[in-house]
């Protein structure tokens, strides 16, 4: 499991999401570069990893004062934790997440660049 983790996390870094927030670019990486069924498992690693966010920090995002985004930014935020990488997903805390959602630093959305997998997830 360990190794398959580590795979995904090179292959999330490979994709190079900070460099410009463009999912089309980083949609015909995965297409030129994994095809459709490694995509598809990348695009559930990735979804697991952020669910693993949303529920880490729900009680954060919506507490008092909480991380001030809406619903499809909260989205748009954990896909953006997710999007940078491991090193960056390991070290998120709470006044990160608010840090970032105050200087709108995050991007729609990292999980549109898996959107070509759509019928392959479960």
């Amino acid at each position: 499991m360990r190794n398959l983790e580590d795979q995904y996390w090179k292959q999330i870094e490979e994709l190079e999401w900070s460099k410009d927030h463009d999912y089309k670019r980083t949609e015909q990486y995965l297409i030129d570069n994994l095809g459709v069924v490694k995509s598809s498992e990348l695009a559930n690693f990735v979804a697991d990893m952020q669910d693993d966010l949303m529920a880490r920090f729900h009680n954060d995002w919506l507490g008092d004062p909480g991380i001030e985004v809406s619903d499809d930014g909260w989205n748009d935020l954990t896909a953006e934790v997710v999007g940078r990488g491991k090193k960056f997903y390991k070290s998120i805390t709470v006044p990160k997440l608010k840090k970032m959602a105050i200087n709108r630093d995050y991007h729609e959305n990292f999980c549109y660049s898996f959107q070509f997998t759509s019928p392959y997830n479960n």
